[in-house]
């Protein structure tokens, strides 16, 4: 079978309804992370004041001896734990709900490939690899969150021992040093946000290919569709429209990667009805790019990724190469230029 414009809108429809969860998701610790730092901003204040104090910015140990930077590294320890654990509960609501409708929104994607009139029998998913799923789902995002209050106090920590040079106004260092301090515990919202964002993509990724693996029998694979826009890395854009099996993962993008799958059924033949195949509407990404402005083109692919594509010493297909990272899943990335 092939990609109707149909299945491309409902696939697309899955997209719209993934972002709008981690655009959610994001807010929601934006909103949290700086409230946080509203409350512990006093702290860090009274500290930052009390050790500018002498005119001089003292050594590491007096930093480190310093009551008030104490109180403001403890204080800070708290709102930290309580982040990373409010951030782990609100992660993991979001991908039982989308893990929950996974099934359905696959079928409606399949629906959306087959003509009027034409039904094909839809297995739902199996309530343990459901659960599986969200298991998997609380062990990464809780292990990742934990790793948060540490590294960030850590940060913070290092920042107070660097210090600053009063000079002559020691207001103003005081103020750079208070910038330092509140990058380096917004830090850990950035890291937030893209665990947020790569587990709840994820966790729908897994729940999709559950639902492939329970209709295996009248399904041909999976194909790969990336958003078309010039947001959308070089690897991404290689990677669209090709097919994959059923039981294939994916995609396996990299962190906060937006592509999908779109679910691809056997040939109308093959199903049982005396029917020809519509050609396929799966859009050609080398043809959109090329049909970009040469100032998205850059963006896009970098000056000197653009060059070599052009002048032929860079394939379209050798864009994008597989990584393994430790602690993760494989990715599809980039591939470096050659130095």
């Amino acid at each position: 079978m092939t990609v109707t414009p149909s299945a491309l809108k409902r696939a697309r429809q899955i997209r719209v309804r993934l972002d709008a969860t981690v655009d959610q998701a994001t807010r929601d610790l934006v909103q949290a992370w700086s409230g946080a730092w509203e409350e512990i901003a006093d702290e860090w204040q009274a500290a930052v004041d009390d050790l500018a104090s002498a005119g001089a910015w003292p050594a590491r140990s007096k930093v480190l001896r310093a009551q008030r930077a104490q109180q403001a590294l403890k204080v800070t320890g708290e709102a930290l734990d309580e982040l990373a654990k409010t951030s782990g509960v609100r992660i993991l609501r979001d991908v039982s709900a989308l893990t929950a409708d996974a099934n359905s929104l696959e079928q409606a994607v399949v629906a959306g490939q087959l003509a009027g009139g034409i039904d094909v029998a839809w297995s739902q998913t199996n309530k343990d690899a459901l659960a599986a799923i969200v298991r998997r789902a609380t062990g990464q995002v809780e292990s990742a969150t934990m790793r948060l209050p540490a590294a960030q106090q850590a940060v913070m920590k290092q920042a107070l021992i660097r210090g600053v040079a009063l000079g002559d106004n020691p207001r103003d260092a005081a103020r750079i040093m208070m910038r330092r301090l509140e990058g380096g515990f917004q830090g850990g919202r950035h890291r937030a946000e893209t665990i947020a964002t790569t587990e709840i993509l994820d966790a729908y990724r897994a729940a999709a290919l559950a639902a492939r693996k329970a209709n295996a029998d009248i399904l041909e694979g999976w194909q790969w569709l990336a958003t078309l826009d010039r947001r959308t890395c070089p690897g991404c854009l290689s990677m669209n429209g090709r097919t994959f099996p059923v039981d294939a993962p994916g995609p396996e993008g990299h962190q906060r990667c937006r592509c999908t799958s779109v679910p691809v059924t056997r040939s109308l033949r093959s199903l049982g009805f005396d029917i020809d195949d519509p050609p396929s509407e799966m859009p050609d990404a080398r043809a959109w790019f090329d049909e970009q402005p040469a100032v998205d083109q850059r963006h896009i692919m970098g000056a000197e990724r653009l060059r070599q594509l052009r002048s032929g010493a860079l394939s379209w297909d050798d864009l994008a190469m597989r990584r393994e990272t430790p602690g993760w899943r494989p990715s599809i990335v980039v591939r470096p230029l050659a130095a």
